[in-house]
This record gives structure tokens, C-alpha cells and sequence, in this order.
């Protein structure tokens, strides 16, 4: 009866309890409150693309949250010098399977494809691509000699090679798609750039930070709830194409907060909250310097 009372009053007896156990537990009451909230899945965040410039970009992503930590508190300023340091970039001249290669900088193709051979399904099939007379034209017209050196990127992160081309990449698709057919192959004499994460950097970070990718609302929602228990924390900004995703930002040196993330991360699989340090150390393709 008490409870039929209390619907019909528009008094919610539970929720009142949390709001009473919030305010004189607050560190309690996150411990477990981690738990029960209800995020919902982060769309994938590199997708396949033909276009390079459509893929995660690790510097853009880096950069874009160095400079909202930057504009924030001073405690975070480290953390914004250590992210624009991350990365690194080096050059090796190399013979590469043009099959190995999955994308390309640049097309006036409006139309996106998940990779070069959809790409030259409906871009290149005019282009023939049969006998070995049309695959010589072919590599001539895809890779000219007056554009020597040729240079290819190669990113650690995903395994991912891409063409820093400069004209329509139709004949390097038609290319492709003869190599497929006829189980051939061509290689190409290029400079491969090599992106890279530094290790010593991304240790610094795992050892001295959080930083969960979660969807806006979320991490503002588990920022709010931390910041009642008096916990220093800090959202940071995605990359400009996902809004929809931010950082949140914490220290651990503070094992309570650090119990606290735990939580979170045990309750929640890495489709609801991504570990930046733990993807970064573990989706690792080392370029094979032989």
C-alpha cells in the first residue's frame, strides 16, 4: 500500500536513497554506481576505406586532445606535451608487393569504396587489364618514372601501407585488379614512411594516466559523477570527425580513483569504454626492417 502511495505521489523512494547515499558517501556510492551505468557501443572508429585520409588518424586524434588539455587545468599540461610527442616517423627505401597496398591519399571519386579493388570495380573496368602488354602500360601509367621516387606510409597502429599519389589512381586499381585475377604480382621500388608509436612515451602514458574513450554523453555523465567525490579528472576532445566521442582523463595515483575505473572497465566491454593505452600497446604491426 505504502509503495502504491508513494508511485501515486510521484515520490521515487530509491532514487531518493542514491541521492542521500551520493551525498554523504560519495566515494562508496561511485565505486558501485560504475557499475550499473548503461553505455551503449562505440561505432568502429577506423574504418576501411580506398582513402587514407578516412582512416583513424592517431596524430589528428593526439593533437585534438593536446590542445583541450592544453586549454584546461595546468595539471594536464603534461599530459598534452607527453600525446603531441608520441608519435614518430621514419624513412626506408624498399622494394613492396603493390597487393599489400590498401589505400591511396587522394581521387575526385565522390563516391567511397572499402578498398582500391571496389574502387577500380567500378572506376577502372573500362581500363583493360588482360594480356602482360596491358599490365606493363598499366604500371607505366600508375607509376611514371619522371615521378620517382614513389612513397608509401606505413602505419604500426593497424598494418595499414597507403600511395602518396597524385593522379586518379585508376590504373594502379586496374593494376590490382590483373594482379588478382591472374595471381600476379608487381614490386614497386619506393620511400615507405614508417608511423610509429614511441614505446618509451606510451609507457609514461599507461603508467601515469587514464585515458577511456567513451561516447560525449557518458564520460560527462562518469566525470560528474567523480567529480562529486571530490576526484580530479578532465574530459579531452576526439578527433574532429567523431564529436560524438571524447576522452575521459584521469591520474592513477590515487588508488581509490583507480579502484573506481576498475569497476568500470570489469563491468564494461571494450566496445563501451576503450583503454587508449592498453589499443595502443596491443593493435601493434611492426614494419619488418629487413
Amino acid at each position: 500500500m505504502s509503495n502504491e502511495k508513494a508511485t501515486d505521489s510521484g515520490f521515487d523512494l530509491e532514487q531518493f536513497i542514491n541521492l542521500i547515499a551520493q551525498r554523504l558517501f560519495p566515494r562508496w556510492y561511485a565505486r558501485h554506481a560504475v557499475k550499473e551505468i548503461e553505455i551503449s557501443a562505440i561505432e568502429d572508429i577506423n574504418p576501411k576505406s580506398y582513402l587514407c585520409h578516412r582512416w583513424l588518424s592517431l596524430i589528428n586524434v593526439h593533437q585534438a586532445a593536446a590542445d583541450s588539455l592544453t586549454s584546461s587545468d595546468q595539471q594536464w599540461h603534461s599530459l598534452a606535451e607527453l600525446l603531441k610527442k608520441m608519435s614518430s616517423e621514419n624513412e626506408y627505401p624498399r622494394s613492396l608487393s603493390i597487393s599489400a597496398i590498401h589505400g591511396i591519399k587522394v581521387s575526385q571519386c565522390e563516391e567511397d569504396f572499402p578498398d582500391l579493388l571496389s574502387y577500380g570495380a567500378t572506376q577502372a573496368n573500362q581500363i583493360p587489364q588482360e594480356t602482360d602488354n596491358e599490365f606493363n602500360r598499366n604500371i607505366t601509367l600508375a607509376f611514371p618514372e619522371a615521378k620517382q621516387p614513389f612513397h608509401i606510409c606505413y602505419r604500426e597502429f593497424d598494418g595499414r601501407y597507403y600511395y602518396l599519389n597524385e593522379d586518379e589512381p585508376r590504373h594502379f586499381a586496374a593494376l590490382l585488379m590483373q594482379c588478382k585475377k591472374q595471381q600476379r604480382d608487381y614490386n614497386l621500388t619506393c620511400m615507405i614512411h614508417v608511423e610509429s608509436i614511441q614505446g618509451h612515451m606510451l609507457d609514461r602514458l599507461r603508467s601515469g594516466f587514464w585515458m577511456l574513450l567513451m561516447k560525449r554523453e557518458y564520460a560527462y555523465q562518469l566525470y560528474q559523477l567523480l567529480k562529486q567525490a571530490k576526484f580530479e579528472c578532465e574530459i579531452a576532445e576526439f578527433e574532429w570527425r567523431r564529436s560524438d566521442l571524447v576522452f575521459f582523463i584521469a591520474r592513477k595515483n590515487d588508488q581509490a580513483l583507480n579502484d573506481i575505473i576498475f569497476n568500470l572497465l570489469s563491468n564494461h566491454n571494450s566496445t563501451q569504454v576503450v583503454d587508449w593505452g592498453r589499443l595502443l600497446s596491443r593493435s601493434h604491426f611492426p614494419f619488418q626492417n629487413k
